[in-house]
């Protein structure tokens, strides 16, 4: 068992794909699903920095993962939300706090925390937090 999986439908870095303890998954996250789910795979710490034209995604790939028995309960996640309408912080934290309503209506989550981080692009917003 791998202690972390990169799921990522391109290549990676070489420093990266040398690295013992890491499995580059080499497709999209919606394949990738079914197929660490048929080899018993638990993710107790779910990454996701995805560029989506849709920042919602973030969660319904979230929200897939737990649904197909992927994440272990209580699993911990930290997501980037990248925002796309708009031009200010006002706007930004908007969809940013819309999107992480959506999860708190449909997910039993708790914890979820939305930061913008100094590394985050203007756009950009981190959301953590736990899923049971």
């Amino acid at each position: 068992m791998q202690d972390v999986y990169s799921v990522d439908p391109g290549q990676l870095a070489p420093s990266v794909l040398k690295m013992e303890e890491t499995e580059h998954v080499q497709m999209k996250i919606q394949d990738a699903i079914p197929s660490l789910v048929k080899d018993n795979v638990k993710i107790k710490l779910w990454v996701s920095d995805m560029c989506l034209h849709n920042m919602s995604s973030q969660i319904d790939f979230l929200l897939m993962a737990k649904e197909n028995g992927l994440l272990a309960d209580n699993a911990l996640f930290v997501l980037t939300l990248k925002c796309v309408v708009g031009k200010s912080k006002t706007a930004f934290d908007a969809q940013a706090e819309q999107t992480v309503d959506t999860l708190k209506d449909t997910a039993n989550v708790y914890g979820v925390e939305i930061m913008h981080l100094f590394s985050n692009r203007s756009g950009e917003r981190m959301v953590m937090g736990y899923i049971k």
